[in-house]
């Protein structure tokens, strides 16, 4: 039996089966004897029975907040991944590491993020010494390459 409180993370499963049906991330809004109210990622709410409830999973701690670099992902799924790039995405970071791949998602939009000073910041530091950005990586791949 799954025992939740308000606040608390998990993942929902989706309602279809199919190919490109994923579990998605929900947070406990109301829990109550029987009842569960849930808000979901996208801001859908829904309500669980505590029959239902327990085909709930608790959602790890790393997944909640996102992390710069998901190798350090505790729920290292398709479900875990995609959360992780929503989350930070929603934070406003673009970029995202997997190890030395660096991940980026298009934010349609211009950011102040690619001029001399940002170039500057990247230079001989290691990745992961700061935020992920395209940077890192070319100041890496030029760096190994003076060697």
């Amino acid at each position: 039996m799954v025992i939740l409180s308000k606040g608390d993370h998990v993942w929902v499963d989706p309602d279809a089966k199919g190919e490109f049906d994923i579990p998605i991330g929900a947070t406990v809004k109301f829990s109550d004897t029987g009842q569960i109210q849930l808000v979901d990622d996208e801001g859908n709410e829904t309500w669980v029975s505590a029959a239902e409830a327990s085909k709930l999973r608790q959602m790890h701690a790393s997944s909640i907040d996102g992390v710069e670099d998901m190798i350090q992902l505790g729920d290292l799924n398709e479900a875990g991944i995609l959360r992780n790039l929503l989350v930070r995405y929603r934070d406003g970071h673009i970029y995202t590491y997997t190890g030395s791949i660096l991940i980026a998602v298009n934010p349609y939009q211009l950011y102040d993020i690619y001029g001399q000073k940002n170039i500057i910041g990247y230079q001989d530091k290691k990745i992961g010494e700061k935020q992920p950005h395209i940077f890192a990586i070319a100041d890496n791949a030029y760096r190994s390459e003076e060697r």
